[in-house]
């Protein structure tokens, strides 16, 4: 009996340390330094989101023309001198934009586009910039990159040709999607996508759940939201939309039915604070 309790005791043992060096290797591979901060600019209807976290600087698109500049001082006025990864969801013009002169003002390292030509002014100005750049990256298929403690994944559209023959705006449903992971939780970026994007989302093998999201088109409501929703089950909510044109109420209402909150950016910054755990959303004045 004495040896057998022995043998219990030496095998509970070793299954406390597996276990413990599970933890420590989880611990260490969810370590996390400076907070990461995601700033959605309050510039209208249009988007423009700066991620940082340490010394490592995202820009999400840059507005409209006459926001290029306010984008510019923000970032400098958080000390900001380069900019590690550039990305333009699309080329409309209130995400292409103020591009053109983020080029010009800011050192930046590296520029992602989506697989296709656009064929507005503010997309041409910006290409007339972007011949001096030598890193342009056109992402036709996902990408995935670490910046820091950030980990980076970018999704193009699945079937581009598929949207290409849809109605409206098709441009839209051909926007970047961003994932950062940091620590233990996740942010996702839509873009404008809108109803056959999100169909192409859902029909996919990708984990869309994240904590936390900028809702697509600013604001406008898609037949599939409430699937891409419970798919995503974000903890928080971002529209960067204008008093003019504001969220549409059939989506915000349908974040209040699954209790999301929502944050927008009609009159101020909406400034977002993580620390690989808990996330902080607040209004900001920049």
């Amino acid at each position: 009996m004495h040896k057998r309790q022995t043998c219990m005791i030496l095998s509970l043992m070793a299954l406390l340390l597996v276990l413990w060096a599970l933890l420590r290797f989880w611990q260490g591979n969810t370590a996390v330094g400076d907070p990461l901060t995601v700033t959605a600019l309050s510039v209208g209807k249009a988007d423009a989101l700066i991620i940082r976290q340490a010394d490592q600087v995202i820009l999400i698109d840059a507005g409209e023309e006459e926001d290029g500049e306010r984008v510019v001082q923000a970032l400098l006025k958080d000390g900001v001198e380069k900019i590690d990864l550039f990305l333009v969801t699309h080329f409309d013009k209130d995400h292409v934009g103020g591009a053109a002169r983020v080029l010009r003002e800011m050192e930046v390292s590296c520029v992602l586009l989506p697989d296709y030509e656009g064929d507005r002014p503010e997309y041409f100005a910006f290409q007339e910039e972007l011949k001096e750049h030598p890193d342009v990256q056109r992402v036709d298929t996902p990408l995935c990159l670490s910046l820091g403690d950030l980990q980076v994944s970018v999704y193009p559209a699945e079937d581009p040709q598929t949207i290409f023959h849809t109605e409206d705006e098709w441009d839209n449903d051909l926007s970047l999607v961003t994932s950062i992971r940091y620590g233990s939780r996740g942010f996702l970026l839509t873009g404008d996508i809108e109803e056959e994007r999100i169909r192409q989302m859902l029909s996919s093998d990708t984990d869309w759940n994240h904590d936390w999201i900028k809702m697509p088109h600013h604001g406008r409501y898609q037949s599939t939201l409430a699937a891409f929703l419970d798919a995503v089950s974000p903890k928080a909510a971002v529209i960067c939309c204008s008093n003019k044109k504001p969220a549409e109420e059939e989506t915000l209402a349908l974040l209040k039915e699954k209790g999301i909150p929502v944050w927008d950016t009609k009159d101020q910054a909406v400034v977002t604070m993580c620390d690989g755990e808990t996330i902080t959303v607040k209004y900001m004045e920049l």
